[in-house]
């Protein structure tokens, strides 16, 4: 089971690069603590002045729904209460229990987790502060907000407010059993309900409630381009950044929800078909259970896929009022109609996103043996046995050069699961709003390796070409839970890539010294984010062409 394959990983600032005396746990403390007060709909915060890599405010677990305890336990958040007083913002919230694949520990954290983190340079700009709204990945499964992980300091060198959110995760956020009660996607609403706590908000922080910028990572991408697609999202941001991960993309959306709750009730003991009592044992059982779940591969082989190891994560909801449903169709229904939010976008990969998934060959080659276990879900599920066959014998053919995955293609692996598990549905998604939608979308590859590609390095793979899937965090995010260098090298990338990212949320547009174009199904622009910026089109055009035939989408592409 490939639970630790949507993780990214991040660093800090080296000790010989930090200040004199500076403590990389010490919070710095303005003398004047009145400077440090907002008041927000729900009540008076006091936050901290920080000081590091950059100076910055910083207000850490604010509440932005009711713990979801007891009763509340799956369903969806509710509206915070208010406190009386002045509550203190210097500390983050508890974190949803979970085992953190990052650090490999269990942290048992709190049901009582649905706090965001808020980072201003000023609380009273001479202009309201375009706003960036961070969704952490981790496979609905694993990860927090909290700054060890996505420490602010270099947005903080710009003038943007940096919100980071905490959300339910696994069986806490994601239980379906397609009842009113709990008809899934609890955690995708927590989601909803931070953004709205947001834009009522923000604007005591510095921030512009008019200007909100979503953008995430691996599930956190996911969950950005799902609220691309959800209608209970609209209206709640104006721009979006989607790095390696897209609604398309079939790890992002689950299919078995029900049947893996069931099976989660029998593991646990409860052996039964009546969501009521299902419901009541589950609520019963102490957190403990709830995560790092373990289940056995479904009974339908033919439908069982890689991808399917996140065992919990967003559905379509079959229950309950059309207007309380996150998700009320499949994703690729939404998109290929242009049911999707007319916002500027940018979509981007690294170029060996494969890695994740190849570095466990050994365990997995097994699977791959299977004939079909290749060829994309969404597929299988409507095509016939026979077209299933003949185009998993295509796909091993074009990557493999013979039928059968031997021990040592590493590289071949990569290079599959890079165009199939990412890059493909990422530029299907393009295209389709590019045809939609009157606002730009921006494509990027992002190529850099220096001593801040931690996760390749960690995972020993560095024979394998490419940027591993989440290496591009550490360039965006100062985190305090690795010791990864800090060079003149990556200084440089850190602040061209951070650089794009304001700008765009700022203006809507990636400004450079050179026009970054977008992209269109005509004229398929893009940026290679390296040590620099390099403009080309068609990303890896001979294979999306491939895919582009595989998934006969022939009348929708450039390519006759």
């Amino acid at each position: 089971m490939l639970r630790n394959v949507w993780t990214g990983s991040t660093g800090i600032m080296p000790q010989s690069n930090r200040k004199p005396n500076e403590d990389r746990n010490k919070t710095y403390y303005l003398e004047n603590r009145d400077m440090l007060l907002v008041k927000t709909e729900y009540g008076e915060l006091k936050g901290a002045a920080c000081s590091g890599v950059e100076n910055y405010i910083a207000f850490k677990g604010i509440p932005y729904a009711k713990p979801p305890l007891g009763e509340l336990r799956f369903k969806a958040p509710m509206p915070p209460d208010p406190w009386i007083g002045v509550r203190d913002a210097s500390e983050h919230g508890a974190v949803c229990p979970q085992f953190n694949e990052r650090m490999n520990r269990v942290e048992p954290g709190s049901e009582d987790c649905l706090y965001l983190n808020v980072y201003t340079k000023s609380l009273q700009p001479k202009e309201p502060l375009s706003v960036m709204v961070w969704i952490h990945g981790g496979g609905f499964y694993t990860g927090s907000g909290n700054s060890d992980y996505y420490g602010p300091d270099f947005f903080m060198a710009h003038n943007v407010v940096l919100v980071t959110i905490n959300y339910r995760l696994e069986v806490l956020g994601f239980l379906c059993l397609d009842t009113e009660e709990v008809p899934g996607n609890a955690g995708m609403k927590d989601q909803v309900m931070a953004l709205k706590w947001i834009k009522n908000n923000i604007k005591v922080f510095g921030g512009d409630p008019n200007n909100i910028t979503l953008f995430g990572c691996s599930a956190g991408s996911g969950s950005v381009s799902c609220h691309l697609i959800s209608k209970m999202s609209r209206g709640l941001f104006h721009k979006a950044i989607c790095q390696s991960g897209i609604c398309l993309n079939e790890w992002c959306y689950n299919i078995y929800g029900r049947q893996r709750a069931f099976q989660l009730g029998k593991l646990l003991g409860k052996e039964t078909d009546d969501p009521v009592e299902l419901l009541n044992f589950l609520r019963s059982q102490p957190v403990s259970s709830l995560f790092r779940i373990e289940l056995p591969s479904l009974e339908n082989i033919k439908y069982n896929d890689l991808c399917d190891s996140i065992l919990f994560g967003p559905v379509v909801e079959k229950a309950g009022p059309v207007d309380t449903r996150f998700l009320a169709e499949l994703p690729y229904e939404l998109v290929g109609r242009g049911d999707i939010a007319n916002v500027p976008l940018i979509i981007g990969y690294t170029s060996g996103e494969g890695i994740e998934i190849a570095r466990k060959l050994p365990s997995i080659i097994g699977y791959y043996a299977k004939e079909g276990s290749i060829v994309p879900r969404e597929l299988k599920l409507k095509w016939p046995v026979e077209k299933i066959q003949e185009a998993d014998e295509k796909i091993r053919m074009y990557y493999f050069k013979h039928k059968e995955l031997k021990a040592d293609s590493y590289q071949e692996l990569s290079d599959l699961e890079t165009d199939k598990m990412f890059l493909y549905n990422q530029l299907r998604y393009a295209r389709y709003h590019s045809q939609y939608a009157t606002e730009p979308v921006y494509f990027y590859k992002f190529v850099a390796e220096t001593e801040r590609n931690y996760t390749k390095r960690s995972y020993k793979m560095d024979f394998i070409k490419g940027v591993c899937h989440a290496d591009d965090l550490p360039y965006q995010f100062n985190i305090t839970c690795l010791d990864i260098p800090l060079t003149d090298e990556s200084r440089y990338i850190i602040k061209q890539m951070v650089q794009l990212w304001v700008n765009f949320a700022a203006t809507g547009k990636p400004t450079t010294n050179e026009e970054w174009r977008p992209f269109t199904d005509a004229e398929r622009n893009y940026v290679v984010i390296g040590k620099t910026l390099e403009y080309y089109q068609n990303p890896s055009a001979e294979n999306m062409k491939f895919w582009e035939n595989i998934y006969d989408q022939l009348q929708f592409s450039t390519y006759k």
